[in-house]
């Protein structure tokens, strides 16, 4: 380890999700935020939301609704640890631990234009990726990884739909990186 890997960083990234819903892909949106320890370790928080309507069909726990709209949101502890590096590549795994808040809706049958609020359901979640990261710029890091969520705590049997093999998009912002970088150029070798 090189002096200036062994400083405690900060980590930040945007952080997109790919993930099916009974059979079609839905699109979970997040930011993640903590610090980094000797250049391999990561820990920190990530919170996530959906970004795409989920409609179901086939409801059970809401007797005068046809159909149900799902919206989740979710907010995890990671822990991210880096298994290879250089100057362009990384190579890591990452798990996360945490929970979220269903919420649904349903369309009034009276009043086709008026959406009803359905019950709130608590659940746990466990996700784990593995992924690469390429460094655009010394300062910007792209990533794409594939994993799994395993979602637990569920009442309705919802567990299977919302468990599920996720592929992960990351764009890792390093702007601290960037800022000293204007005053000491050595700063766009470090890695």
């Amino acid at each position: 380890m090189l002096p200036y890997q062994n400083k405690l960083k900060p980590d930040f990234s945007f952080d997109a999700r790919r993930t099916l819903f009974q059979n079609r892909w839905v699109l979970v949106g997040g930011l993640k935020f903590g610090v980094q320890y000797k250049r391999i370790h990561r820990v920190g928080i990530g919170v996530y939301f959906l970004n795409t309507r989920i409609f179901d069909d086939d409801v059970e726990f809401i007797l005068e609704a046809n159909k149900i709209e799902y919206d989740f949101g979710y907010s995890t502890l990671y822990y991210d640890r880096v298994l290879y590096f250089d100057k362009k590549w990384e190579v890591g795994s990452m798990l996360h631990l945490g929970g979220g808040k269903i919420k649904t809706y349903y369309e009034n049958e009276f009043n086709p234009n008026e959406r009803n609020t359905g019950p709130e359901l608590n659940f746990s979640v466990a996700e784990f990726v593995a992924y690469g990261e390429y460094n655009l710029l010394y300062w910007l890091g792209l990533s794409a990884g594939l994993g799994y969520r395993q979602v637990f705590g569920l009442k309705y049997d919802l567990g299977g739909d919302f468990s599920s093999a996720i592929f992960v998009i990351n764009l890792r912002l390093n702007l601290i990186k960037l800022a000293r970088s204007y005053f000491d150029e050595s700063v766009k070798n470090e890695f």
